[in-house]
């Protein structure tokens, strides 16, 4: 099951990287008309979204009152024109910070596909039920079972090119904000 999520954020990224170089979907240019926060019902922070007129690169009906939300709408200003792609109903960045946000969710897969590997390697199955102490020492108990072999390697090259991969991503994301 793991494993299962893992590569569905891998794909995720890979998708959004694609979109973001332009590779599929429909590209366009986005005139920002209005910006606001939406609420999330409760949660700690408020997603920005802005609105206005998206006019796709290759020609076609313009599209009024399409939505950007995601990084960088608290900083966008009525007037100024992101290059986004269609995602669905919304709109999100085309280019850099787009490509970083997809680079970073494939890394962040495969950090998160180490978790899988002594599950895989000692073929115990993890149970996520029960008091937090016992997760713990079954996580322990399966990663210390395959330190120093092939399987615990593998797990330390995927945690690392993960880890080290999102925060060059994150990195390249912040600078371009």
């Amino acid at each position: 099951m793991l494993l299962l999520v893992a590569l569905v954020i891998c794909a995720a990224g890979v998708n959004m990287t694609l979109t973001a170089a332009k590779v599929k979907g429909v590209q366009g240019t986005l005139t920002v008309e209005r910006c606001w926060k939406q609420s999330r019902s409760g949660k700690a922070f408020d997603e920005p979204r802005c609105s206005g007129t998206f006019r796709p690169d290759e020609g076609g009906e313009p599209v009024a009152n399409a939505e950007y939300r995601g990084g960088g709408a608290a900083n966008v200003a009525a007037g100024e024109e992101l290059q986004v792609h269609q995602a669905g109903a919304t709109y999100r960045l085309s280019g850099g910070k787009g490509l970083a946000q997809g680079v970073m969710a494939l890394f962040g897969g495969l950090a998160f596909s180490a978790l899988a590997v002594p599950f895989l390697a000692t073929g115990i199955q993890p149970r996520w039920f029960g008091r937090g102490e016992n997760r713990t020492r079954v996580l322990a108990m399966v990663t210390f079972g395959i330190k120093g072999t092939t399987a615990g390697r593998v797990r330390n090259v995927l945690l690392l090119v993960g880890l080290v991969g999102m925060a060059i991503s994150y990195i390249t994301y912040a600078a371009m904000s």
